[in-house]
C-alpha cells in the first residue's frame, strides 16, 4: 500500500470520524462536572501581538522576523482565531490550526474538532531560489483533529486537511505527543515532537521542480517530482506564564528536519530549520 493511499484512508477514516461526532458530545458531557454541563456558553477572546523569526519557506537558506497579531475569539464549541490565538488562550500545543474551529466532542481527556482555515500558499519572490518557479497558490483547507489525554501530562494528537478548493493543495497529515509540566500555578512548560506527512499533490506543490519552471531564474535547477510520505519531523518547547489575571507571556523555540523526498528536493538547502517567537496578550474571561 503507498504513503498516498494510506493517507487517502485516512481521510476518509476521519471524514467517519466526524459523522461520528454528533453522537459523541453526549459521551463527552457525562465525563464533564454537572454544573458545566447545564451552564450557558460562555464568551472568551484573546487580543495580542507576537514576534518571530523563522526560514523564508521550508528548506531555505534564508530567515525572516515578523511581527504578527494573535487574536481568538471562543463561545461555546465554536472558535475563530490566528495561528497562535488558541496557544495564548490556553489550549496547548495540539492547537494551532488559524481559521474557524468548532468543537464536536470533548471530554477531560478526548476531543474531536472540525476546522476551516486559508493556506497563504508560497510566493516565487519569498527567497531568490524560488524565483521562475510556480507559486504554491492559496487555498481553503478543511481539517479534523483528535487529541487523547493519556493522563494530565502526557497527550498525543492527530489532524488531516485536504485542500477543497482543488488548487493542488493536496493533502496533509499531522500527528503530535507532547508533554506538559506546570512549573507554578501561573507557569507552565509544554515539550513537544511531531512528524508530519503529505500526498503526492502536497509535496510536489512544496518541494517539486517542474520541468519547465517558465523563468531564467529556475532555470539552473533539475526537474524533481517527490513521492508521498513523511517530509518532516520536529520538536518544540513552549513556556506560558500568566502574569496576572488577564496578562499573559508566551515564548516558543522549535527545530524541524525535512525528511525523505522533501529533504532530497533541490529546493532545500538546509534540511533542519530553527524557529523562536514571544508573545504578550489579553485574554478573558477563561
Amino acid at each position: 500500500m503507498t504513503y498516498l493511499s494510506r493517507i487517502l484512508g485516512g481521510f476518509r477514516a476521519c471524514t467517519v470520524l466526524t459523522a461520528l461526532g454528533a453522537s459523541l458530545p453526549a459521551l463527552a458531557q457525562e465525563a464533564l462536572p454537572a454544573a458545566d454541563a447545564g451552564a450557558p456558553p460562555k464568551f472568551n477572546y484573546v487580543l495580542g501581538a507576537i514576534v518571530s523569526s523563522s526560514p523564508d519557506y521550508a528548506g531555505g537558506s534564508g530567515r525572516s522576523a515578523h511581527l504578527r497579531p494573535a487574536w481568538a475569539l471562543e463561545y461555546g464549541r465554536f472558535r475563530l482565531s490566528t495561528s497562535r490565538g488558541s496557544t495564548l488562550m490556553g489550549h496547548g500545543l495540539e492547537q494551532r490550526d488559524s481559521g474557524a474551529t468548532a468543537i464536536l466532542a470533548e471530554s477531560e481527556r478526548f476531543s474531536l474538532s472540525a476546522s476551516l482555515r486559508l493556506d497563504h500558499g508560497r510566493n516565487s519572490g519569498d527567497a531568490p531560489l524560488l524565483a521562475g518557479l510556480p507559486e504554491v497558490r492559496s487555498t481553503a483547507r478543511a481539517r479534523v483533529s483528535a487529541g487523547y489525554a493519556f493522563t494530565s501530562r502526557w497527550s498525543v494528537g492527530a489532524g488531516l486537511s485536504q485542500d477543497i478548493l482543488g488548487r493542488d493543495g493536496g493533502a496533509q497529515l499531522s500527528t503530535s505527543l507532547s508533554y506538559t509540566l506546570p512549573v507554578t500555578q501561573q507557569t507552565r512548560v509544554v515539550l513537544g515532537a511531531g512528524a508530519s506527512f503529505g500526498d503526492r499533490t502536497y509535496l510536489r506543490a512544496r518541494f517539486g521542480v517542474p520541468a519547465v519552471a517558465g523563468g531564467a531564474g529556475a532555470a539552473h535547477l533539475p526537474a524533481y517530482e517527490p513521492g508521498s510520505g513523511l517530509y518532516s519531523v520536529d520538536l518544540g518547547a513552549e513556556v506560558m506564564t500568566a502574569l496576572n489575571r488577564h496578562w499573559v507571556v508566551w515564548g516558543g523555540v522549535g527545530a524541524s528536519q525535512l525528511q525523505g523526498d522533501a529533504r532530497r528536493s533541490p529546493l532545500t538547502v538546509r534540511p533542519t530549520s530553527y524557529t523562536a517567537s514571544l508573545g504578550l496578550a489579553y485574554r478573558c474571561c477563561r
